[in-house]
C-alpha cells in the first residue's frame, strides 16, 4: 500500500520533489561509518543513477538554533566553513526562500557548479530544498565559461526526537554532473555533506 501511494505522488510531482518522496520512502539505508558519532548512510534511487546520502546524530544543544541556522540563508556564507562555496538569497516568498549557490574548484579541471533551489520549513521539526529552474534569469550575470548550472538534486533537515533526546537527521541527494568514478565522486559528496552538517550544527551566532 505504501509502495501504491509513493508511485501515484511521483506521478503528480516535479522531478526534484521526487526525490524528497523518494529519500523518505527508503527503509534500506546501507550503513557506511560512524564518524565522530554520526552515522552515515547511503541508498540507491530508483529515480536517478546515484545515491542518497544520510546523516544522523544526537544532538544536545537547542534544536530551535540548529533549524535557524539552517533558515538563515544570509548567515550560510559565515556558516559554511568551506570558502568553495558561495551563497546568496535571491529572494523570499512568504515561507520559501530561493537561493543561488555555487561550488567553485570542486573537482579539479572541472567547471564550477551552479544552482538555484528553494527552501522551506515543513513543519516545526523539517526544513526541504529542491533544485529549480524556475528562476534562471537570476543566471544571466553568471552563465559563462567557467560555469556549469546543475538541475538535480534536493535535500531534507529533520530533527526526530527520541523520548528526551533529539537527533539531527539530513537527507541529500544532488547530481553534480561530472563524468568520473561514481565511486569517487559519492565520497566527495559524503565529505562536502558531513563539513555542512557540521557546521549547522555547530554555529553559533558571532563565535565562528
Amino acid at each position: 500500500m505504501i509502495y501504491i501511494v509513493f508511485i501515484c505522488s511521483l506521478l503528480f510531482s516535479s522531478s526534484n520533489e521526487n526525490l524528497l518522496l523518494e529519500m523518505y520512502a527508503i527503509s534500506d539505508w546501507e550503513h557506511l561509518e560512524i564518524s565522530d558519532k554520526k552515522n552515515i548512510y547511503e541508498a540507491e534511487s530508483k529515480i536517478n543513477n546515484y545515491k542518497y546520502i544520510k546523516i544522523e546524530k544526537e544532538v544536545s544543544r537547542n534544536v530551535e538554533s540548529i533549524l535557524n541556522n539552517i533558515q538563515s540563508i544570509e548567515n550560510w556564507n559565515q556558516i559554511i566553513s568551506n570558502k568553495n562555496i558561495e551563497t546568496k538569497l535571491l529572494s523570499t516568498n512568504n515561507d520559501t526562500l530561493v537561493v543561488m549557490q555555487t561550488i567553485s574548484n570542486a573537482i579539479p579541471f572541472t567547471k564550477n557548479r551552479i544552482y538555484i533551489f528553494k527552501l522551506f520549513k515543513v513543519n516545526s521539526n523539517r526544513i526541504d530544498w529542491y533544485l529549480t529552474t524556475d528562476y534562471n534569469n537570476f543566471l544571466e550575470n553568471y552563465m559563462d565559461n567557467n560555469n556549469y548550472l546543475l538541475s538535480i538534486g534536493a535535500g531534507s533537515w529533520q530533527i526526530k526526537k527520541m523520548g528526551n533526546k533529539n537527533k539531527l537527521i539530513y537527507r541529500l541527494y544532488l547530481d553534480d554532473e561530472v563524468n568520473l568514478s561514481s565511486m569517487i565522486i559519492q565520497k566527495l559528496r559524503i565529505n562536502y555533506a558531513v563539513d555542512i552538517f557540521n557546521d549547522m550544527l555547530t554555529y553559533q551566532t558571532g563565535e565562528k
